[in-house]
């Protein structure tokens, strides 16, 4: 069984999604689930509950990942270890190429994963880390793939800040949750914006170009432009997410 997907645009720059249910999840045992335990306003306009991702074969896709970690925990890790090790995971040893005006002179990391082609891993497309063993899980397969690169936006603010990670595991906090008070100026953080031209005037760089933008900027203010969905952008009402729950930090 394959648990990595890409999609079309992600795929063109060689990531791989692990995908969970969208916050609040009714197993197939009658158990209620929250797979984003600090969602806070963020939920009401979460692009993971609208559109492919509520037709009935996505969504059972989804919790069928969910239940792989709660019914095995042990065997999900050493499959996905494996699937990583297989050729498409490996580096091509050819240069990516990085989205106009990317600096990583400040990362050697990421100077030599983009050199040998490495390739990228996002953490939930949708749902986010539900407990600390679960986040200790990720961190130790990342410490066995070295060469490849997990990253993950999160709202688990307090959780993330309590341990280490290796160079290859990086994570962008996400405003609108529950935690935003938690995320302090200099932590890099992501903020939804009604458009690109929102990001500039608020003084955050644009994800939009790539997604991989989010690690690779030099800046720790990353601007998302909010997806094309009319009842959600209707009711944001021109806010970024930040402004949904008020943070004197951001």
């Amino acid at each position: 069984m394959t648990l990595l997907r890409a999609n079309s645009d992600l795929r063109k720059h060689r990531i791989w999604n692990w995908t969970l249910p969208a916050w609040l999840v009714t197993l197939p045992d009658g158990r209620r689930f929250n797979t984003c335990p600090h969602a806070g306003p963020c939920a009401q306009y979460c692009y993971a509950r609208n559109g492919t991702y509520m037709f009935s074969n996505v969504r059972q896709a989804h919790i069928t990942n969910l239940m792989r970690i709660l019914d095995d925990p042990n065997q999900w890790q050493e499959d996905m270890v494996a699937e990583l090790l297989t050729k498409k995971f490996r580096p091509t040893g050819i240069p990516r190429q990085l989205p106009e005006g990317t600096d990583l002179s400040h990362d050697r990391y990421l100077q030599n994963w983009a050199e040998q082609g490495g390739a990228a891993v996002r953490i939930h497309d949708s749902g986010d880390f539900f407990d600390e063993q679960y986040l200790l899980r990720w961190v130790l397969i990342a410490e066995r793939i070295p060469d490849v690169l997990f990253y993950a936006y999160t709202k688990e603010v307090e959780m993330l800040k309590k341990y280490q990670y290796p160079y290859n595991f990086r994570y962008i906090f996400s405003t609108g949750g529950t935690q935003d008070h938690l995320i302090e100026p200099g932590d890099r953080h992501a903020d939804v914006f009604p458009n690109n031209d929102a990001i500039v005037a608020a003084g955050y760089e644009s994800q939009d170009a790539n997604d991989l933008l989010c690690v690779l900027l030099k800046t720790n203010k990353v601007g998302i432009p909010a997806n094309n969905i009319r009842h959600y952008n209707k009711r944001m009402a021109g806010r970024r997410f930040s402004e949904l729950h008020p943070n004197k930090n951001l």
